[in-house]
């Protein structure tokens, strides 16, 4: 039986893959994007790509499963399922992000207000990036707390590799970026970003599979309303209390 995980597994390896060649196929062939719409589609710095789509799509997917958690803890009363409501929708707004580039947005006027020629802090989104994850971190300790010994560490590692991709590396692009957007130092460091922030967000959906699995919810779709003889039951309830 082949697993839907080890499926997206093999489909960041390969676009991992893909990237690399993309990046051969671009500065050592001179197969610009203009020519070839695959390199560009390969490209993980690039934006509106199968690689921005998979990326936002790893954020989405946790973003779903925060949602169950935070459900299935609502209904056993734990004060908890508020937190996991919270970080369902921090995640929906960095799957957003991952596919509408917002953050960059901020990068040129806060460039521009700070001075910011290079460094690393050239990409300036950083900033106010920073203080959210600061604030992030605060807010959601409780839960980390909260989660069992199994279940901890793996989120712990996700977050850990996914930010040093997102952010650790991005400063580390941005000192140098001064020596060109196609340097090979500059490149390497932007597919080792692009690499961590998708092993990433993998490794946090398999921790939040887990943790689904380790709470064991019930689950009942109803797609047309109420099923028929659930809604005589509830009638034939609400008569007998009646009388």
């Amino acid at each position: 039986m082949v697993r839907p995980v080890r499926i997206l597994a093999w489909c960041a390896v390969l676009l991992i893959v893909g990237h690399v060649a993309s990046l051969v196929a671009r500065e050592g062939f001179d197969v610009y994007a203009t020519k070839y719409g695959l390199v560009r589609q390969l490209d993980l710095n690039a934006e509106a790509n199968i690689g921005a789509w998979f990326s936002s799509f790893l954020l989405g997917c946790s973003a779903a499963l925060c949602l169950l958690v935070a459900q299935v803890r609502r209904l056993r009363h734990e004060a908890i399922a508020g937190r996991w409501a919270v970080l369902s929708a921090f995640l929906l707004v960095m799957a957003i992000d991952e596919t509408a580039q917002l953050h960059d947005m901020a990068t040129r006027p806060l460039r521009n207000a700070l001075g910011l020629d290079f460094g690393v802090l050239y990409f300036s989104w950083l900033l106010p990036a920073l203080l959210v994850v600061g604030a992030a971190f605060f807010y959601f300790t409780p839960l980390v707390r909260n989660l069992s010994a199994t279940i901890r560490p793996q989120l712990l590692v996700a977050t850990i590799v996914y930010l040093a991709g997102a952010v650790g590396l991005e400063m580390i692009g941005g000192s140098l970026v001064s020596g060109g957007h196609q340097s090979l130092s500059y490149l390497t460091v932007i597919t080792l970003e692009e690499s961590l922030e998708i092993f990433g967000g993998f490794l946090l959906l398999t921790a939040l599979l887990n943790q689904v699995r380790e709470l064991r919810p019930a689950l009942v779709l109803r797609w047309t309303g109420v099923l028929p003889e659930l809604a005589l039951a509830e009638d034939h309830a609400v008569s007998s209390t009646d009388v």
